[in-house]
């Protein structure tokens, strides 16, 4: 089973502190209290320029309404700190959470059901701790998903994963040019982040490159088939699909240059390691799946979303395909 928020998992860094502030600045909720450490850490704050996508400041949790909630399929990993606090707490809550965690490994998770559900998931969709204290009470990886902050040079990369169905809605809502925002307000391009970042790119580089074949369908299929399935569902649907389902000259839709500048955007954390070049072949290679999955499904939403789950949340088969492309 994979671990929830496994491919970014939240560090106590000055760039998840930056990021998280901005965060809830922007919802208007932030406040110094809900910040650990603030006093020895606000310094950090200024070190990062953050950047985020044009949909970021618009989510919100869709809690009950959600079809996929994210607190059930995952192995929910707690962050020392909130640990600490659980065994320390007391009264029935305190009594009724620390019933409801294990430790493994040397770390906390919590005790998920027989259907790999959260304990505090009720039958309503809303979670039973924030529902009967606050959000205060989540760990890290409960109070920060979909959201993640990675840091490449001077800069901190914020975004929502697409495990998150309300994230995928987003992103989709809208045909044109995927966007950027920093901080200090300023709208940037998918080509003028990446020249702030000083990464050389053609036009080309910029869009997703349609006009796919079943030649490219075949290999981009047997990349996918070997990474680590995270559920049965996944492989039997991998092996229905098939290049034959490439027919003609079908355009892919707009929508896929923002696909593509996401999951470029994403993988940019990998530069450093991979180059950009075997980063700029994982973002079309993948945007060609989600292409493929979704002729097949005939729902691209939840083929973006079920992609995200299979590579964006697992680090060693995102970390596969790009050894792949190198």
């Amino acid at each position: 089973m994979a671990k929830m928020g496994e491919h970014d998992k939240i560090i106590m860094n000055a760039g998840w502190l930056k990021g998280w502030a901005a965060f809830h600045l922007a919802k208007g909720v932030y406040n110094k209290s809900m910040t650990p450490h603030t006093a020895t850490k606000e310094r950090y704050f200024l070190d990062l320029i953050t950047l985020y996508p044009d949909f970021y400041d618009q989510f919100n949790c869709k809690a009950d309404k959600c079809q996929h909630t994210c607190c059930a399929g995952w192995e929910i990993d707690i962050d020392e700190e909130t640990a600490r606090k659980y065994q320390q707490m007391t009264g029935s809550l305190g009594e009724k959470i620390r019933k409801n965690i294990v430790e493994q490994g040397g770390s906390w998770q919590f005790r998920l059901d027989d259907k790999d559900r959260c304990p505090f998931l009720q039958a309503d969709g809303l979670c039973f701790l924030i529902r009967t204290a606050d959000e205060s009470l989540l760990c890290e990886i409960c109070r920060n998903h979909p959201r993640f902050f990675v840091t490449v040079g001077d800069y901190e990369l914020a975004g929502a994963g697409l495990s998150c169905e309300k994230s995928c809605e987003l992103l989709l809502a809208d045909n044109g040019p995927l966007r950027f925002h920093d901080d200090a307000g300023e709208t940037l391009t998918l080509e003028s982040l990446l020249q702030r970042l000083k990464l050389p790119v053609t036009a080309e580089d910029l869009f997703y490159q349609r006009g796919i074949t079943a030649a490219d369908a075949d290999f981009v299929l047997d990349c996918l088939k070997k990474t680590e399935p995270i559920d049965e569902e996944w492989t039997t649907q991998l092996q229905q699909l098939k290049p034959e389902l490439i027919q003609g000259d079908v355009d892919a839709p707009q929508v896929f240059d923002r696909i593509y500048g996401y999951i470029l955007y994403r993988a940019l954390e990998h530069v450093p390691q991979y180059g950009l070049g075997t980063v700029l072949s994982y973002a079309q290679l993948n945007t060609d799946f989600i292409y493929l999955h979704s002729l097949f499904t005939g729902q691209l939403a939840e083929s973006l979303r079920r992609w995200s789950e299979q590579i964006e949340y697992s680090r060693e088969n995102v970390q596969l395909l790009l050894e792949i492309l190198a």
